[in-house]
């Protein structure tokens, strides 16, 4: 018995050490594999890191579009892209735009419209400078695949990202409750809006509209009712029991006014005003001209264009303060453009909040109207005229559009620093 059993031990160590032998030869086998599949991990987080980096520069890029004023690659929308990677964590990248040959290091390159799928069968969106392609390359280092000779991979991953239609007509931001009120009627005439018009109100008549009307704009959302539906044309059809939107303008600061101004204005001729406060406001009488200096005007009484006169100032406010209005009387002229920069970039016409005095664009009006109309609790109404300006903001309680219109509110904002002053547009990925 004892024989037995010391042949079994001494068999049991002949035997260990083939054991020895046969796991190092096993291991050796099996750590290339793990190697691998350690390094197919960190590249594939490395990838998911750039990808996320590179959907937030596509869409940062996007939001941008509006600001470049047609023109494809801006600087605005490359600082916006750069700027979102580094939020993102990806540090001193180089940048090229257009469809530029990626250098070896981190770069990223922004193509407004896109174009790295060569065509529009790779990419349906091809060429349109709607949509901001964005690609991120970089080499990311091996671990075990050193080992072999691969010291690195090169990772590309691309997004392509379009602004989602934004709105610069807004009416009843501040009423949204069914008890508000008529957001927008439309008894006549023709508005074309390159951009999206939001009816806040949510009033089972919230949108009224009769024959004879042409609405043109690339979205119509009412949040109450389309009541009574009795005609017109529209390019988009209106979407009623839209969700409301908070009024666009509201974190605006009111400026504060000074003491009395003694400017006037002549009975004819030029004159030439300078920012202040107008305590009784002031009119142009018949073929009477107004040169406003750029700043802010505050205006405690109403400004009345007479029919010939013009009214004019590049870079200002009018701000009434509760008791006036503007007023466009037939065959009048509007020159007005709004600051480009500052507290008030974008806003031309503002009524108080306590200010319930209709804006009125009378019968044979023509004019430029560049900056924002917001009169949150009074009525805007255009009974006739044009309007040439790059752009315009309509948010007003109430507007009426009646026949004889004509009115053009455009949507370029390359003019302001840091683009539209109302920031309702929203982007999002298409790839």
């Amino acid at each position: 018995m004892n024989g037995r059993l010391a042949r079994l031990l001494r068999g049991l160590r002949e035997e260990s050490g083939q054991a020895v032998v046969v796991g190092v030869v096993s291991m050796i086998a099996v750590l290339p594999c793990v190697g691998l599949a350690i390094d197919i991990g960190q590249f594939r987080y490395e990838q998911q890191k750039m990808q996320a980096a590179v959907d937030a520069a596509a869409l940062a890029g996007a939001i941008e579009v509006s600001s470049c004023g047609g023109t494809a690659d801006c600087s605005a929308m490359q600082k916006a892209a750069q700027q979102a990677l580094v939020e993102n964590g990806f540090t001193g990248s180089t940048l090229k735009i257009q469809c530029a040959s990626p250098g070896t290091g981190l770069t990223l390159t922004v193509n407004n419209g896109p174009c790295s799928k060569g065509s529009t069968s790779g990419d349906p969106n091809y060429g349109s400078t709607s949509y901001v392609e964005a690609l991120l390359a970089a080499p990311s280092n091996t671990f075990f695949a050193n080992l072999v000779g691969i010291h690195t991979i090169h990772i590309t991953v691309r997004a392509e990202a379009y602004v989602a239609p934004s709105f610069c007509l807004f009416t009843s931001t501040s009423n949204t409750t069914t008890s508000g009120p008529q957001g927008i009627l439309l008894n006549g005439g023709t508005l074309t809006a390159n951009c999206g018009v939001m009816d806040d109100s949510g009033s089972s008549g919230a949108l009224a509209s009769n024959s004879g009307v042409t609405f043109n704009s690339t979205k119509f959302d009412v949040h109450g009712g389309w009541s009574p539906n009795n005609g017109g044309a529209f390019s988009s059809t209106p979407v009623t029991r839209a969700p409301a939107v908070p009024d666009p303008l509201s974190y605006l600061t009111a400026p504060t006014a000074g003491s009395c101004t003694g400017q006037n204005v002549a009975g004819s001729g030029t004159t030439t005003l300078n920012p202040g406060t107008f305590c009784y406001g002031f009119n142009l009488n018949s073929n009477t001209t107004v040169a406003l200096n750029p700043g802010t005007y505050i205006i405690k009484g109403g400004v009345n264009v007479g029919t010939g006169a013009t009214l004019r100032g590049t870079g200002v406010t009018l701000f009434f303060t509760g008791s006036g209005q503007l007023q466009m009387n037939s065959g009048s002229t509007a020159q007005l453009v709004a600051p480009t920069s500052g507290g008030l970039a974008g806003i031309l016409i503002w009524e108080a909040s306590s200010d319930s005095n209709s804006i009125i664009i009378d019968s044979g009006a023509t004019g430029e109207y560049q900056g924002a109309i917001y009169a949150p609790s009074a009525q805007l109404t255009l009974n006739s005229g044009g309007n040439t300006a790059a752009y315009t903001i309509v948010d007003v309680k109430t507007m009426i559009l009646n026949s004889g219109a004509n009115f053009t509110i455009n949507s370029n904002y390359s003019s302001l620093a840091n683009g539209s002053p109302v920031k309702s547009g929203s982007a999002a990925l298409a790839e």
